[in-house]
């Protein structure tokens, strides 16, 4: 996880919109946030968001491989880690990263070769899109750190045809720890701030939604808080059992209290 020293998200009283803007342009300044997820770190870290990663990754191949797609946004792209990989593997595609963070997007730009890509700065609660206008949007980690984020959801259903979601959960053992109001004020001081401040539940989206959508697919890990599975040494016995219990979950319809989530969200004909 992600500690951010000279900005603190809690220490913010109120949090305003303009304030989390400065908490992100903090982050972007100090951090190149995806590759820390996803090529570098301790291999328990790795295994947790290299899992989001596939499942991510295996959504967008499925659509892109099964439809001709010409437009691909990422709302919160931060350095613009999917924009260059779906521009890179999907060259008749336009890809536009979109981010709150102007330094991000400088980040993005900097790193950016291919010609059929553009980067702009703009909030996921307004985006400066028509309806319908795009194929595919991809919003991967980001509901969680808006406060209106239902609003937000449905600025995503405006613009996209098809939509990748992901985001994180609290656990069964978190969500009993938390009941206990010293183990979880000191479970809290032990965790990184990482912007959190919308508890983002696939009930709340498939409610808020109202069946008005083709299909709606999820793909779910971490069904154990990643302290806990660290404990254990091999991560390839780590993802055996992490398979195992999600798959349990998934018989009893207990989706919700996982640490990811990935969904792919299909509309129907307007």
């Amino acid at each position: 996880m992600l500690t951010f020293r000279h900005i603190r998200l809690s220490d913010m009283q109120p949090v305003t919109k303009r304030r989390l803007k400065e908490f992100y342009e903090e982050e972007a300044r100090r951090l190149s946030h995806q590759e820390m997820m996803y090529l570098k770190g301790k291999k328990h870290d790795l295994w947790w968001h290299r899992k989001r990663l596939y499942y991510i990754l295996s959504f967008l191949s499925e659509i892109f491989e099964k439809n001709q797609i010409t437009t691909f946004v990422d709302v919160g792209c931060a350095e613009g880690f999917y924009v260059r990989h779906i521009a890179s593997a999907y060259g008749g595609a336009f890809c536009i990263g979109a981010d709150v963070s102007r330094t991000y997007i400088r980040k993005a730009r900097a790193k950016e070769k291919s010609l059929n890509v553009a980067y702009i700065v703009c909030d996921v609660e307004g985006l400066p899109f028509r309806d319908d206008s795009i194929d595919v949007l991809l919003c991967s980690e980001v509901l969680e750190h808006v406060y209106n984020y239902r609003g937000s959801l449905a600025e995503l259903f405006r613009v996209g045809k098809c939509l990748v979601l992901s985001f994180p959960g609290h656990s069964y053992l978190y969500q009993a720890v938390r009941r206990i109001k010293p183990i979880k004020r000191l479970v809290d001081n032990l965790l990184s701030d990482t912007g959190h401040i919308s508890e983002v539940r696939v009930s709340d989206i498939q409610e808020f939604l109202k069946g008005n959508y083709m299909s709606f697919k999820i793909k779910i890990g971490g069904a154990l808080p990643l302290p806990l599975f660290k404990i254990l040494p091999s991560v390839r016995l780590v993802d055996v059992i992490d398979s195992v219990l999600c798959k349990v979950f998934e018989c009893f319809g207990a989706i919700d209290p996982v640490t990811i989530h990935v969904i792919k969200i299909v509309k129907g004909q307007s």
